[in-house]
């Protein structure tokens, strides 16, 4: 075994989490580059320093998630979920269930909260529950306080209503109340868990394969799909695609969009 498989076996029982579902070159160069930030020599301190410091153990895990999001990314798919795919989905049901896995900083579903306010949907009518690996990043997005590159795709009349310049060194906007209240944060490996609820109108999982492995890729659409509802979506990010996705009971709609279908 190389010295960076050796470490990686190690990590895998201290941080009791899976890696062997991401691809090994993006776990080794994202550890390679926290060492260099905090001055750690080799795998073999790293693995030590994960064991028995805490703070290290976080930044971590906190480095090695996906922590990159925005709101209303690639719009068009925003456009076609506000003006097909959410009516659907109200016209069918009395109630429907979001869930956005991995949900990062939290901008994906407070976008999907601020159409739904926007669309005057009663906040009786839907719930969004956003699940994320890292408890630091779950955090930063419960406090809704985002810097220029995460609103950069924001409408400046959603801007105006929604969002309010803070004080301090940095511009960073705050996301009102009104709709971070609409959405609820809960810790999950989404990997290694296993998934209950089975009862989703809508699963958002945005660029969260392209850092899996193939046979981790097939494993989470599967996960994904059999939780969710028949004729409920999948939204993925722009550049991802599901090969032989009729296996897994999901069709291509459009762009980013997969329908659950039935055989």
């Amino acid at each position: 075994m190389t010295e960076f498989e050796v470490f990686k076996d190690k990590a895998t029982k201290i941080l009791n989490l899976d890696l062997s579902g991401y691809k090994e070159k993006r776990i080794e160069r994202r550890t390679k580059s926290l060492m260099k930030r905090h001055d750690v020599k080799d795998f073999k301190e790293c693995a030590s320093r994960l064991e028995k410091d805490l703070k290290f153990r976080d930044a971590y895990l906190n480095h090695f998630t996906i922590n990159t999001s925005e709101f209303f990314r690639n719009p068009k798919n925003y456009e076609y979920l506000q003006k097909e795919i959410l009516p659907k989905l109200l016209e069918k049901n009395k109630k429907i269930n979001i869930w956005s896995a991995p949900c990062s900083n939290g901008s994906e579903p407070y976008t999907i909260a601020i159409i739904l306010n926007e669309m005057n949907i009663s906040p009786s009518r839907y719930s969004i529950l956003a699940s994320d690996l890292d408890p630091e990043i779950i955090e930063t997005a419960k406090k809704g306080i985002y810097g220029d590159s995460s609103i950069k795709n924001v409408p400046k009349n959603i801007f105006n209503k929604y969002f309010e310049k803070t004080n301090g060194k940095f511009e960073k906007y705050k996301l009102s109340s009104e709709i971070k209240n609409k959405v609820k944060f809960e810790k999950k490996d989404l990997i290694n868990a296993n998934f209950r609820y089975k009862d989703w109108h809508l699963i958002i999982s945005r660029n969260f394969f392209i850092y899996l492995t193939k046979d981790y890729k097939n494993l989470m659409v599967e996960k994904f799909s059999k939780v969710l509802n028949e004729n409920g979506y999948f939204f993925i990010g722009s550049t991802e695609f599901i090969f032989g996705s009729d296996k897994f009971n999901l069709e291509k709609e459009h762009l980013s969009f997969y329908k659950k279908t039935t055989k």
